[in-house]
């Protein structure tokens, strides 16, 4: 059997919905920080330090940026999706392509903030 959570939203009280939305909201707001944060330590560390790096530096430190950038891009959507889902219980206004719109916009920043630490790597002086 599969967790329907539209149904199980259906279920709860007006006060149950709300502490639900702040608390989707807050964990979304954490997600949303910690990206930025590890994004703009990475971009950081491509300016500052890339081009002094080992290759194998260069690939551990982005394979772990990676891990944990796609990590909370996941954990973001959740948040979104399910703060999408109190929504439309709560207004009836259906807001889950916002979870997409957040996610692609994690996806496309991670991306460009690889190409820039490889860019900024290879101008190293071998």
């Amino acid at each position: 059997m599969e967790f329907d959570i539209a149904q199980y939203l259906t279920e709860l009280t007006r006060y149950e919905l709300l502490e639900s939305y702040y608390l989707a909201r807050g964990a979304l707001v954490s997600d949303v920080t910690i990206f930025m944060t590890i994004l703009f330590a990475y971009v950081t560390v491509a300016y500052f330090v890339s081009a002094k790096m080992t290759k194998f530096q260069a690939i551990t430190i982005s394979f772990l940026y990676s891990f944990f950038a796609l990590y909370i891009a996941s954990a973001a959507y959740n948040s979104s999706f399910i703060l999408s889902k109190i929504g439309l219980v709560m207004s009836g206004v259906d807001s889950s392509s916002d979870s997409l719109v957040l996610v692609v916009l994690f996806l496309v920043t991670w991306i460009f903030s690889i190409i820039l630490f490889i860019q900024t790597h290879r101008t190293r002086d071998d």
